[in-house]
């Protein structure tokens, strides 16, 4: 599995406004060109196949989802010198349909995205090779789906964040298709329930990010970052995916917005670099793929 996983030179077409960023890493998911890292203003290839998605960290481990077909595993890797060593499978056997991954406490949380449902793995790091089906627990937010993705109730849940006491999702609600703009679902850490649900004037969006100060989230159709009262940033034909903030930068991730799936492998992505005042540091162009998440 894993000698499929090698990196491969690939050259990316770069824009720099403001010089390159020497003190920040960041790793970047992308749907046709694999998992990225970028440190210190270069981009490196950790592993060139197609289909990453969900990336988070525990202590010094990082994890990612990557399709493998019909289904996907959970992957975990340590970095030396700027590559991908002693990766290893986590889960296996997972839906080709999920999206965030992250720990709360020391539990993974997996978002099952085509599933409506979140999947809970206790206490997880340096275990190997579970089957998806052992988690230790199970939450449907929305109840389950009787008729799949067709159902009424779908909520394409893609973003979690933890809080203070409260786990928080985004719901993309598939706009296009339901009319449903999309929606941030409030959980209670402790016991898992909905303790509130509050719609966006965002269709079809992703990712969630809360401290003191605000809520940030992706309008992704609308190609913008938002927040709860107005629009913060605006890309206009890019589709807004892939959102991380720091105590310095704020990182954003866009592709071109391809409506037709098999148009989406021709299209770029770009990685938009941020301060905390919004102004925009550097500008990356990646060719012929989407991006699909920034951690």
């Amino acid at each position: 599995y894993f000698d499929k996983l090698k990196a491969d030179n690939i050259k990316f077409t770069e824009f720099i406004n403001e010089g390159v960023n020497q003190d920040i890493n960041f790793l970047i998911s992308t749907q046709k060109k694999g998992l990225l890292l970028y440190n210190s203003g270069e981009i490196i290839q950790l592993f060139k196949n197609k289909g990453f998605y969900g990336l988070t960290k525990h202590k010094s481990s990082y994890y990612a989802f990557h399709i493998t077909g019909f289904h996907g595993n959970i992957i975990s890797f340590s970095l030396k010198d700027k590559k991908a060593i002693k990766p290893y499978v986590v889960i296996r056997g997972l839906s080709k349909g999920i999206h965030q991954i992250d720990f709360i406490d020391e539990n993974l949380y997996v978002t099952n995205t085509y599933d409506n449902s979140i999947l809970i793995y206790n206490k997880i790091h340096n275990k190997k090779n579970i089957h998806w089906k052992n988690y230790d627990n199970i939450i449907y937010p929305n109840d389950k789906l009787l008729n799949g993705r067709s159902s009424s109730n779908y909520n394409h849940f893609n973003s979690i964040f933890r809080y203070k006491k409260f786990i928080y999702l985004f719901a993309h609600n598939e706009t296009k298709k339901s009319s449903r703009n999309s929606e941030i679902y409030k959980l209670d850490k402790n016991n898992l329930n909905v303790i509130e649900i509050k719609k966006t004037t965002g269709s079809n969006g992703h990712n969630i990010y809360i401290d003191e100060n605000q809520i940030l989230f992706c309008k992704s159709i609308e190609g913008t970052l938002s927040s709860e009262k107005k629009d913060i940033l605006q890309h206009k034909n890019i589709f807004t995916r892939g959102l991380s903030v720091s105590n310095k930068y704020l990182i954003l991730g866009g592709s071109e917005i391809a409506h037709n799936r098999n148009d989406r492998g021709s299209s770029s992505g770009y990685i938009y670099i941020y301060n905390l005042n919004f102004k925009l540091l550097q500008k990356i162009c990646i060719d012929k793929t989407q991006i699909q998440e920034v951690r």
